[in-house]
């Protein structure tokens, strides 16, 4: 077979299977998942990923679960704002912000991706003039032209391809993430950032807006 193998069905993974398809590329999406879940917390798509996603089709799907975040607000550490501007269509782009659940993205992303192969954990690949082998822990295998690790931090094929980096580095910073439902603040679309590195910083912003009015809302420090 002559597909294009895509190793990871998380953003990465089935954004580039919608970009093949739309180029008329035959492919097959592995996900080692046995089923996919909602988990995750908060992803900001800034405009130039938004008109990306848009090309492929996915606005309006966005749209209905997103926030289209309007501004970002600077604050000390006291809570003084510092200054604050306008973002996405608001700034005069001609794409959104949009603030997003992962697993509102993931899902719209799966609706039009199609088929994902649950349940397909890589354990490594052989390459011969032919194309590419992918194997699998569950004892398969499959075959194609070439194959496109999206598979995350803890990557299979790279560290195949690369034996010598060794496991990510500790950088020394923790950072703690949540989501809480709250009601609206500051209008409901607004992203802000509150302290510095050096004495503790916190950046909030909505991702969804449920029925009721309230939202909830990402943070992180």
């Amino acid at each position: 077979m002559n597909d294009i193998l895509i190793v990871g069905g998380g953003i990465g993974g089935l954004s580039l299977a919608l970009e093949l398809a739309r180029r008329g590329i035959a492919h097959r999406v592995f996900e080692a998942a046995p089923e996919i879940k909602a988990v995750g917390v908060g992803v900001n798509l800034l405009p130039h990923a938004t008109k990306l996603l848009a090309e492929l089709g996915l606005e309006g799907a966005l749209a209905r679960v997103a926030v289209e975040t309007a501004e970002s607000h600077f604050y000390n550490r006291f809570g003084q704002l510092i200054y604050q501007e306008p973002l996405g269509r608001r700034a005069g782009l001609g794409w959104p912000q949009f603030s997003v659940h992962r697993a509102d993205l993931q899902a719209a992303l799966m609706e039009r991706a199609g088929e994902v192969e649950l349940g397909k954990q890589c354990a490594g690949f052989e390459q011969d003039a032919q194309g590419v082998t992918l194997r699998f822990a569950d004892g398969s295998s499959a075959h194609g032209a070439a194959a496109i690790g999206c598979d995350g931090i803890h990557s299979v094929l790279r560290r195949q391809l690369f034996p010598q980096d060794g496991p990510p580095r500790y950088s020394g910073v923790n950072m703690w993430r949540g989501v809480t439902r709250w009601p609206p603040y500051l209008g409901g679309a607004t992203m802000v950032r509150a302290g510095w590195l050096a004495t503790g910083k916190m950046v909030i912003y909505p991702i969804r807006t449920h029925a009721d009015g309230t939202q909830l809302v990402n943070w992180v420090f």
